[in-house]
């Protein structure tokens, strides 16, 4: 009576490690990459917001300064609002951790609408990193 061998060499199990480590490596800059630029979007929708809190606050009493209700920001990016009677900068800055090193730096933006990046990397735009 001949037994046969059930379950699989160590070759085999070699090469299903070594597929796995290729498509890992492959993958996961793009997850990383994917996973940052929606905490990307959800920080500029912040800003887009708190500017639309601060232009409301605006049309009712001339001045930006007093406005209350400003987020400052969630577990990625901090918020700092400059404020003075008549302009405004809201600033995002990245949070130690996973966004610290992220290609598009912190966002800006002015009571004029510009947006902008500090510390972005080279060759990015706004729209790169903004989304719009």
């Amino acid at each position: 009576m001949r037994r046969s061998n059930r379950g699989f060499t160590l070759i085999e199990i070699m090469i299903v490690i070594a597929i796995i480590g290729i498509v890992i490596t492959i993958g996961y800059p793009s997850l990383t990459e994917y996973v940052n630029k929606g905490r990307r979007a959800e920080v500029a929708g912040l800003l887009s917001e708190q500017a639309q809190i601060l232009e409301r606050f605006y049309s009712k009493s001339n001045v930006y300064t007093g406005v209350t209700g400003l987020s400052t920001g969630n577990d990625y990016y901090t918020i700092t609002p400059t404020v003075t009677d008549q302009t405004f900068l809201l600033t995002a800055t990245r949070k130690a951790g996973s966004m610290a090193t992220d290609k598009c730096g912190d966002f800006t933006i002015t009571n004029t609408g510009v947006r902008s990046m500090v510390g972005a990397k080279t060759g990015l735009t706004t729209k790169d990193c903004w989304g719009r």
